[in-house]
């Protein structure tokens, strides 16, 4: 019996089963009639009669063993008169399992009506098994007499035993007349049932579509007592069952998995009804892990809602498996399942995303975008990040789904993927521009600070005024470290990344400097200086100020140009660019102008010393500044001609 039948027998549902064991009892019917004709065609060779060719009949109950075609062409009486037969003992087995299959739904029924007592068919065919034993593939003489015959008067046989099972079966296959209710094979229904039935169907065929002609989603429903009881086969994956009980307002339902995973994923599809969930796993080897649900409806109303709510569930759960792998090749696990909740949370589906080639849909859009591969090994949100790859996929969920359901091309369809992925690699440059900018106002922070330190000293401020600057300097410079980190991370494998990386290198290089000169000006307060000497590195300061502040403006601009872009916003971004270069070359004057100053005023050498190097060190952070700028200009008008 297939696992899904054994699964719900075992759930204590045998009526749901009934209908199916009763149309297999009856296909049995037909192979063991099959098996007895073979046999008595074994011995009418053995006896010197042409055996018929029985491969028709074998084909068409569904036998597909071919090696029994040519059994009683061998077959022969041996010494001890009894009959040999090539594979006896497998015939003889498969028939008796043939007659196990005709009386399982007389087991299953019990006491119900037109259906003797059980243990009496038991016992007859616990006796006839037991007398007609095979072994070594010989039949002994009286084999056939206590297995096919048919004269009730002589004794019984498996022939009368089938006979009478046969037709106990055809008196349980009229009393189980099937009614279709809105798709679902129902029986012995009450007028109340229907409504209920109704209501998960609707929300079955609410989101059948999205299956999208992949096989699942039966549905039969029965009353027993007073309990209306629905199973739902979902999908061919085996041990995947769903069965429902309603009594009265209380409804709840019994799901069995292989995939803990895919379980847990089901039961959180129902936070909003707030049901309440009970957990076992199967002993012994079957596999699987069973989950119940409970909850009590208010009225009849709230009732059907969830009725519809549930049904409305399962296609989600058709190959999703297959689509959580698939999904995982790109993003984390734990994404990926976020990815799948969505697309249920949202009606959407995964089942349009595999039928679209899945992987190969996103790789193949991948390949044709320049400078968007992914190297062996990377997955996507390694490179664009995590937030920005799970909503990529979202995308392309709902791409896929929309695609299918208005009768797009599959052409069409990846066209809209390729764009989608396009805006992705737009969106990451500009995230990598986002990191240049956070670290662009931690520099103009650190020349701000800088600068109103040398005031402040210029102005008599104590060793301890300058220790805090220098202190929070170090702190402002640890976190522009931390961007560049980040950056290094989340932009390697991005279109332009090594102008990137090199920017953020020159500007990381600024703020070292400008850290460093937070802290010399620690040990300038503690010595005596001419107030000269601070107030010639002031304006040098001031211009590192303005120059910051330029580069700020020309990437702050830089985010916002795209392809398209209006030439007044491309046009302030080369204005900051060219204010900053001319910032540089007037650092170099105003470097030269303190230098003399410094000579002049510096009380000894070592302070002459310590001052040129702060005012060096100034005009050198006015000088890689530029140098960012450029370096920032030919990276976005590169971009630009690209894409022109």
């Amino acid at each position: 019996m297939p696992q899904k039948l054994q699964i719900v027998e075992q759930l204590g549902e045998t009526a749901l089963v009934l209908p199916e064991l009763i149309a297999r009892g009856l296909a049995a019917n037909d192979r063991v009639k099959y098996y007895m004709a073979l046999l008595q065609a074994c011995r009418d060779h053995a006896a010197g009669t042409a055996a018929p060719d029985l491969s028709l009949d074998r084909r068409a109950v569904g036998e597909e063993d071919t090696s029994l075609d040519t059994i009683a062409r061998h077959s022969h009486v041996d010494g001890d008169a009894r009959l040999n037969v090539p594979g006896a003992v497998c015939v003889h087995t498969r028939l008796l399992e043939g007659i196990g299959a005709m009386l399982a739904p007389v087991v299953a029924a019990g006491g119900a009506p037109d259906v003797d007592a059980v243990e009496a068919w038991q016992q007859r065919l616990a006796t006839l098994r037991a007398a007609v034993p095979v072994e070594d593939d010989r039949l002994p003489p009286d084999y056939f007499e206590r297995v096919t015959r048919a004269d009730r008067t002589a004794g019984d046989s498996l022939h009368l035993l089938v006979m009478d099972l046969h037709k106990v079966l055809n008196r349980m296959q009229a009393s189980f007349a099937v009614e279709a209710v809105d798709g679902a094979s129902t029986y012995h229904l009450v007028d109340a049932d229907r409504p209920l039935v109704q209501a998960f169907m609707r929300g079955v065929a609410a989101t059948a579509p999205l299956k999208l002609g992949h096989p699942g989603l039966g549905t039969t429903a029965t009353r027993i007592g007073q309990r209306l009881i629905i199973q739902n086969d979902i999908g061919t994956t085996d041990a995947h069952v769903l069965v429902v009980h309603v009594e009265g307002l209380a409804l709840s339902f019994t799901y069995t998995d292989i995939h803990p995973t895919r379980a847990q994923f089901f039961q959180d599809l129902f936070d909003p009804i707030g049901m309440q969930w009970t957990v076992r796993t199967a002993t012994g080897t079957a596999g699987y892990e069973t989950r119940i649900a409970r909850v009590t409806a208010r009225d009849e109303g709230e009732l059907e809602s969830q009725l519809t709510f549930l049904g409305s569930r399962l296609v989600f759960l058709i190959d999703w498996n297959r689509a959580r792998k698939r999904l995982s090749r790109f993003v984390g696990k734990a994404d990926a399942l976020a990815v799948l909740r969505w697309s249920a949370e949202h009606g959407i589906g995964h089942r349009a995303f595999l039928e679209a080639g899945g992987e190969r849909l996103i790789s193949q859009a991948l390949e044709r975008i320049p400078g968007a591969r992914l190297p062996y090994g990377v997955r996507l949100d390694e490179i664009v990040g995590a937030d920005l790859a799970r909503t990529f996929l979202m995308a392309v969920l709902r791409i896929t789904s929309d695609g299918y359901a208005q009768g797009r091309s599959l052409r069409f369809i990846r066209d809209e993927v390729e764009a989608e992925l396009i805006e992705l690699f737009h969106e990451t440059q500009e995230g990598a521009l986002g990191l240049v900018a956070d670290h662009a106002s931690l520099v103009a922070a650190l020349a701000v600070l800088v600068r109103d330190a040398l005031v402040s000293a210029a102005a008599g401020a104590d060793a301890e005024a300058a220790a805090r600057a220098a202190d929070r300097a170090k702190r402002l410079e640890t976190r522009a470290d931390e961007i560049v980190r980040a950056a290094r991370g989340t932009t390697q494998h991005t279109a332009g990344a090594e102008a990137v990386a090199r920017l953020l290198a020159e500007a990381d290089d600024v703020a070292d400097g400008l850290e460093e000169a937070a802290f010399r000006l620690t040990l300038v307060t503690q010595r005596a200086s001419d107030p000269r000497t601070l107030g010639a590195l002031q304006g040098l300061a001031q211009l590192v100020v303005q120059g910051a502040q330029e580069y700020v403006r020309g990437v702050e601009t830089a985010r916002d140009i795209r392809r398209g872009s209006a030439r007044d916003e491309v046009q302030e971004f080369l204005v900051a660019i060219d204010r900053l270069v001319t910032i540089e070359h007037e650092s170099d004057d105003a470097e030269r102008q303190a230098q003399i100053v410094l000579l002049d005023a510096a009380g000894d050498f070592r302070e002459l010393h310590l001052l040129s190097q702060i005012a060096s060190g100034l005009e050198a952070t006015v000088d890689a500044l530029s140098r960012c700028g450029l370096m920032l200009r030919d990276h976005v008008m590169g971009d630009l001609a690209s894409e022109g």
